[in-house]
């Protein structure tokens, strides 16, 4: 009895000793060193049907954004996330050798009933960048027939709960080529004037989505790619970690310069042409 006694402390220390090693081993942070560079293309979708007779420049079949994530699967690409390329910017995180960002503009309320079961078949994820008036006219209209109708305030906030989905800022009011062009100044527009136009555009969707969804998106998608000169410093100031353009180009990222997120390309991903031939681009950027 007394043996049994005299083992029973050692016994509970060596397990105690287990548990804190594995801890330790279940908690170790993996980041990538600063100054690592990895390059990001990102694509972007607007509008998705199921039939393909109705494929056009801003419309693509589902098929083919099944065949564009198999492709990308087989050729070794990951789909990451915006906390994923904000924390490797950060010089807190790592990214996939060859890392993809899937985005959808405007808000089509098709992308939430079509996309999430592909994203969850290939274990993805995409960012839908929204325009707060868009979700305005159909809350009020309870339209949901037409298969490009835009998501309500309602679908935003369900597709806010989604683990595949994450919402950006694309404008309030400012999704229109007139009197301006996106996000961009006027003629004869004084800077101030756009400043103060701009910033209050992006805080009405901003206070709207925290309202409607919860949280203020970290992510600005300039409506038409139309970057001005000083808005990525505007956005930066409100609290923006991500901005993105129009440019068909891919970005190169570096670990530890969290400036590096902004201003980045996209690839339009017209829906009249292969797989294979859209892919094409982003293979010579490698």
């Amino acid at each position: 009895m007394k043996r049994t006694l005299m083992f029973f402390p050692v016994i509970v220390l060596t397990f105690t000793c287990f548990l804190l090693i594995f801890n330790q081993e279940s908690t170790i942070e993996v980041f990538s060193p600063r100054g690592t560079t990895v390059e990001l293309p990102i694509i972007m979708y607007h509008s998705l049907v199921t039939g393909e007779n109705t494929a056009a420049q801003y419309v693509c079949p589902i098929s083919r954004v099944e065949s564009d994530l198999c492709w990308l699967r087989e050729h070794g690409f990951e789909s990451v996330t915006l906390a994923q390329l904000i924390a490797f910017a950060d010089g807190t995180g790592t990214l996939p050798a060859k890392p993809v960002l899937i985005t959808l503009d405007d808000g089509y309320r098709n992308n939430l009933t079509l996309l999430p079961p592909l994203l969850e078949r290939y274990d993805a994820h995409a960012v839908i960048s929204v325009v707060g008036e868009y979700s305005d006219i159909y809350t009020a209209s309870g339209e949901d027939g037409s298969p490009h109708t835009c998501m309500s305030w309602e679908d935003l906030s369900l597709a806010a709960a989604s683990p595949r989905l994450e919402l950006a800022n694309h404008s309030y009011y400012f999704h229109h080529l007139t009197p301006r062009k996106g996000s961009s100044r006027k003629a004869n527009e004084s800077v101030e004037h756009w400043k103060d136009a701009f910033c209050t555009d992006v805080q009405t969707l901003q206070t709207a989505m925290q309202e409607n969804c919860g949280f203020f998106p970290i992510c600005y998608a300039y409506p038409f790619g139309q970057l001005t000169d000083g808005a990525d410093a505007l956005l930066q100031q409100m609290g923006f970690r991500i901005t993105l353009t129009c440019n068909e180009e891919n970005s190169l990222l570096t670990s530890g310069q969290s400036n590096c997120l902004f201003s980045l390309g996209r690839y339009n991903r017209d829906g009249r042409i292969s797989t294979e031939e859209f892919m094409a681009k982003l293979l010579e950027e490698f």
